[in-house]
C-alpha cells in the first residue's frame, strides 16, 4: 500500500452487497484467473488507498482472498436500497475524508485511474468520470463530509439514482480523453453483469501476451 505525498489519505469502499440478478451469484464470489472478483477490486484499491471498506448484505459469506489484504466489513442493513444507501454506510464508517467508490464488479480497475481522480479532487465534493455519455459514480471519488448528508437525504426521499443525488454538491466531470491518460482502454470501467462478460474477460487475460499486465 503506498501513501502519495501528493494527495490526502483515502478510503476505497467496494459496494458488494448487490443482489446479481443478472449475473445469477454472488458477484463477490465469483472466480476471474483464480481470484474472487473482490480480491480484484481490493488489489487495485490496495496500491492507493490507506483504508479499505467493504459494504455487504446481512449474513453475506465474503470470499477467501488468495493473498490476504486488510478490509473492514461493514453491512447495509436496510438491502434491496440500491448502492446510494450502500454507499452511505460505506462513507459513515471511512477512517478518511477522501473516499473512492467501486463495485464489486469491475475487475479490471486500475490504480492509475484511482490515482488520476484523487489529484483532480482539490475543492470538488464529487469527481465523476463520464464515460459512453454517461456518469459513472461508482468509479469516482466523493468527500466523505459534503457527501454523505447529501446522499442520506436522497435515500430518506425514496430517490435512490446516484448521479441525481449530486444535486447541490460541487462536481468535477471527468471527461474520456483524459480517463484515457491513465487508462488508455477503459478497462476500469467494464462491469461483470452476466457470466458470459466474466468469459470474455477471462479469454481475454488468458490471451494477453503477457497475462494480467494491462490490470495490475
Amino acid at each position: 500500500m503506498t501513501n502519495s505525498e501528493s494527495r490526502a489519505p483515502m478510503t476505497g469502499i467496494v459496494l458488494a452487497g448487490g443482489q446479481s440478478t443478472r449475473f445469477g451469484a454472488d458477484k463477490a464470489s465469483a472466480v476471474l484467473a483464480g481470484r474472487s472478483m473482490l480480491e480484484w477490486v481490493l488489489s487495485a484499491l490496495a496500491v492507493v488507498c490507506e483504508d479499505l471498506v467493504v459494504v455487504t448484505r446481512p449474513d453475506q459469506d465474503l470470499p477467501s482472498l488468495v493473498q490476504p489484504l486488510p478490509f473492514r466489513v461493514v453491512e447495509d442493513v436496510i438491502p434491496g436500497q440500491g448502492p446510494l444507501a450502500g454507499l452511505v454506510y460505506g462513507l459513515a464508517v471511512a477512517a478518511h475524508g477522501s473516499c473512492f467508490a467501486a463495485s464489486c464488479d469491475m475487475p479490471l480497475l486500475q490504480p492509475q485511474l484511482v490515482t488520476l481522480l484523487a489529484s483532480l479532487a482539490g475543492g470538488y465534493d464529487v469527481v465523476c468520470p463520464r464515460v459512453g455519455g454517461f456518469l459513472q459514480p461508482l468509479g469516482a471519488v466523493y468527500r466523505r463530509d459534503r457527501c454523505i448528508e447529501a446522499f442520506e437525504r436522497r435515500v430518506a426521499e425514496g430517490r435512490r439514482k446516484m448521479s441525481d443525488a449530486f444535486h447541490r454538491l460541487d462536481v468535477c466531470v471527468v471527461e474520456e480523453q483524459e480517463l484515457r491518460s491513465a487508462d488508455p482502454g477503459l478497462d476500469s470501467f467494464v462491469n461483470v453483469n452476466r457470466p458470459e462478460a466474466l468469459a470474455a474477460i477471462e479469454r481475454r487475460l488468458a490471451d494477453a501476451p503477457e497475462p494480467g499486465a494491462s490490470v495490475r
